[in-house]
């Protein structure tokens, strides 16, 4: 048995290769530079006490990366970006109440799930005198999920190029086959759509800070539902904002910057969410950097969040048991380190996440079984030519 997990796989190894900014740059690159990025993605194991039989262990992925950002022109640049992933491991697959009462969830089988993704993304930037525009192109392929996606974007400077004003649009084709669909009567084949557009707004404070503020909106349709569950029945649409901060500050004397970011998340699934994180980027003499990083995370839950399926229930009543989907909590805690060795530059991240009912800002009614912490780990290398 396989499990549905494209959109987490994209959301890990889109994590970019250097370390993530706000604004788009405002000049073309004068050299190229080629990256490369591994990454290891491992989720803690479920207590016995959470999983009475079966398996323990979860996912477990591998990711590498590959990036060349090269101008082709005095005002033109191109970017392309490639991605391999592996995977191993199990995922929940229903749930249950046990002997005592509790809810209790059964794992699919770590050794029926293996994948492999592999993307390819390329685009590039035209630079204008005050600005730039942007578009790009992706394709994404799994044994049972294909994605096919666009952008573009525009930004515009003003005020002596201290606000910069950018809009910017992408929508994704992805198509769901799921490889085992006869032996567990699963759909053959189905698909989704997604439409997105954004507004940000940036601001340059002053020469020590800056300010940025930008509100998103997506609208999901079709086949929303995760064939790899039991039983899982989701809307066919689902409408989504997000609304995020960003403040930067340079503090001359100590030689380091502080970010602080917020982000407000709701959908008309029922969830609400809200995102904090904030890092302190050291510099130690002119080739060093240790950035330490920390985030807090917590969500409601979807109306229709169940921690026990119900198998009585009419197959048009929605219903679903998965843990993103419940109301929880979540702390993490990371640490980076940049070394500049002239033309070469390698960066070390490492990160610690627990998510917990406890952690939440919000009532939990419904505890989920299943909820995820994980360690990861990242190098990556650049090399400018």
């Amino acid at each position: 048995m396989k499990i549905l997990h494209s959109r987490s796989l994209i959301a890990l190894s889109t994590t970019a290769l250097a370390l993530p900014g706000i604004a788009t740059a405002d000049a073309p690159p004068t050299q190229s530079t080629l990256s490369y990025k591994i990454s290891n993605y491992k989720e803690d194991k479920l207590s016995r006490s959470e999983v009475p039989f079966g398996d323990l262990d979860r996912y477990d992925i591998d990711v590498h990366q590959f990036q060349l950002v090269s101008p082709i022109s005095r005002n033109m640049s191109v970017e392309i970006n490639a991605n391999y992933e592996s995977l191993s491991g199990a995922s929940p697959w229903f749930t249950s109440t046990g002997l005592n009462g509790e809810p209790i969830v059964n794992l699919s089988g770590a050794s029926g799930i293996r994948d492999r993704r592999s993307e390819i993304n390329i685009g590039s930037t035209y630079y204008l005198e005050n600005g730039s525009f942007s578009a790009n192109l992706g394709y994404s392929e799994e044994d049972d999920y294909r994605a096919t996606y666009f952008g573009v974007n525009g930004e515009q400077h003003f005020n002596n190029d201290l606000t910069s004003v950018s809009l910017g649009f992408s929508y994704s084709a992805d198509d769901i086959f799921p490889t085992d669909a006869k032996i567990f009567n699963r759909v053959n084949k189905e698909d989704k759509r997604s439409t997105s557009a954004f507004m940000s707004i940036s601001q340059v404070i002053n020469q020590f800070s800056s300010f940025q503020s930008a509100i998103s909106l997506t609208r999901q349709s079709g086949f929303l539902s995760d064939p790899y569950k039991l039983i899982d029945v989701r809307p066919e649409s689902k409408r989504q904002i997000s609304w995020s901060n960003s403040y930067r500050r340079f503090f001359k004397n100590a030689n380091a910057a502080w970010h602080i970011n917020y982000r407000y998340y709701h959908d008309d699934f029922g969830i609400s969410s809200h995102t904090v994180d904030m890092s302190w980027h050291q510099n130690i003499g002119r080739s060093i950097k240790v950035i330490p990083i920390v985030r807090y995370y917590s969500q409601s839950a979807a109306n229709f969040f169940t921690n026990v399926d119900d198998f009585l229930k009419p197959v048009t009543q929605y219903q679903s048991s998965d843990y993103r989907l419940s109301a929880f909590g979540a702390i993490s805690g990371g640490l980076n380190f940049v070394a500049d060795l002239g033309q070469w530059t390698a960066t070390l991240s490492t990160e610690r996440y627990i998510a917990n009912e406890k952690y939440s800002a919000y009532n939990v009614s419904k505890v989920s079984t299943a909820l995820v912490s994980y360690n990861r780990i990242s190098l990556g290398i650049e090399y400018s030519f």
